[in-house]
């Protein structure tokens, strides 16, 4: 099995490129009360981190492997199974704001998110142990 060199650290700089612009976007959001799209665009820049946590694993390397990223992001290892728990959870709020099923979204809401995809990114970037429970 031959495997382009750099191909995995690549694509995780691309992942953690996104997650940013995304949680940008997500503070955009926030600053204009649009907290249903600050929502959205919080979650997508934690589904980016954790794609390149996972890109920079073994796990990325798996034939056979979960099709959730949360899921995916349990596998890696202990710190990372925390923090796809504090961030899965927004998963349904998610789904129903996107549906029209959940009409608002509290600024509290969208801030906790904004502050934990914030500090999964720090986590995932400088590889510290910023995990939730140290939060």
């Amino acid at each position: 099995m031959s495997v382009a060199p750099f191909t995995q650290p690549r694509k995780g700089a691309e992942f953690l490129h996104k997650a940013h612009q995304l949680l940008a976007t997500a503070i955009t959001y926030r600053n204009q009360q649009r907290h249903d799209l600050a929502l959205e665009y919080a979650y997508q820049a934690g589904l980016r981190t954790a794609a390149a946590r996972i890109a920079a694993s073994p796990v990325a390397h798996r034939v056979r492997k979960p099709t959730s990223a949360w899921a995916q992001l349990r596998l890696v290892d202990a710190d990372a199974a925390g923090w796809a728990d504090a961030l899965e959870q927004y998963s349904r709020l998610r789904s129903r704001v996107g549906s029209g099923i959940e009409a608002t979204v509290s600024v509290e809401t969208v801030d906790t998110m904004v502050d934990l995809v914030s500090k999964f990114l720090n986590s995932v970037e400088f590889d510290n142990d910023d995990t939730p429970a140290a939060a």
